[in-house]
Formats: structure tokens, sequence, C-alpha cells
């Protein structure tokens, strides 16, 4: 059983507990383990995971992130529940692309309905498009927009903080983070107006 002192750790004490006390690894670990096992049910409700598939992820990223911490490979420039978070949300995105042969659904790993809050002065024409079920297209045109576009975009609108997003995607300043989102959201507004108006 786990001690009170153990459970009131903080992320950093688990950090270096699992960095320097190997004899009590086991601890940190079923801490770490227990403290984010909420995730399991945004996996199960945002991915359309099942509960055995989403417990499969998780533990595959709890699994990632301790070797990651005893490798002194994470380097706490974000908050560890940050940086757990975006591990899983990728990782419950490549299972259910990987084991659904039905395009259409795989493009719903992500809830296309929050992409009227992305781009509020288009959402007629986003809202059209997912009412036609053109999905493929907004995928296609999130795909042209770069990378970390699409990791910006993918944070803020799941509510990440502009402080948080700056640390997770190494930006300069949360300034940088306003300026760049700001125009990831005009290129991709671009893009799908344009394709609306072929």
């Amino acid at each position: 059983m786990i001690s009170f002192s153990f459970k009131k750790l903080s992320d950093q004490d688990l950090v270096i507990g699992l960095q320097n006390n190997p004899s009590q690894n086991r601890r940190y670990e079923n801490i770490l383990y227990e403290r984010y096992i909420y995730l399991v049910d945004i996996g199960i409700k945002k991915h359309h995971l099942t509960q055995d598939e989403a417990i499969s992820v998780y533990s595959d990223t709890i699994l990632a992130i301790i070797k990651q911490i005893k490798e002194q490979r994470f380097e706490q420039r974000s908050e560890l529940k940050t940086f757990i978070f975006q591990i899983f949300s990728n990782k419950c995105v490549d299972y259910f692309r990987k084991t659904t042969t039905n395009k259409a659904s795989v493009h719903q790993a992500v809830d296309l309905s929050d992409f009227s809050a992305i781009i509020p002065d288009n959402q007629t024409i986003l809202q059209k498009l997912i009412q036609q079920s053109e999905i493929q297209l907004i995928y296609q045109k999130l795909a042209l927009i770069g990378q970390k576009c699409q990791d910006l975009l993918k944070l803020w609108n799941e509510g990440f903080t502009d402080d948080e997003i700056m640390d997770t995607l190494d930006y300069n300043s949360t300034d940088v983070v306003k300026s760049s989102r700001q125009r990831c959201l005009s290129k991709l507004k671009d893009l799908v107006h344009n394709s609306t108006q072929v």
C-alpha cells in the first residue's frame, strides 16, 4: 500500500525519485500511473477508443514517460501533466488510425465540430463541410499548414494556455505563440475557403 507521504509527492518529486531512488522505483511508478489515470476517460470520449484500448494506450504512455525520465530526457521545460497529455493524445490518434479501416472514422479521431471555434469567422463554411461529411478535405488542408501549425492549433483547441503551448512546442514567448496562431489560422481559413469556391 502506498503511504500518505508518497501520495502527496509533487510531480517534480516523482521525477527526482524515478531518477535517483531505484529502491523505491515501483512506488514512484505506481503513483505516476494512478495520478493521471483520468486520461483513460479522455481516450474513450475524445478519441473513440474502447476502455481496454484506452487503458493500453495509457499504459504505453506511462512506460514511455518513465523511460524518458529515467534516461533524463525529460527536460522539464513544460509541466509533467502537459507532457503526458500531449504524448497520450498523440498515441491515441496513432492507435486509432492503425486499428481502423474506415477512413472517415479515422478522421473523426479529433472532434471536428471544434474547428468552428478555431476559425470563428469561417464557421458556416466549416459547418457545411462537416455536415456534408467532407472530413477528408479539412484534414488535407490541415496537413498543408505544416506540423508545427497543426500541433499549435491542436493544443490551443484542447484548452492549453499560451504559456503551456510555449513550453510544449519550444516557442520563445507567449507573444510568438499568439502571432504564430493567428498566422496558422489565417492559412487554414484561406485554404478551406479557396476549396469551397472551386
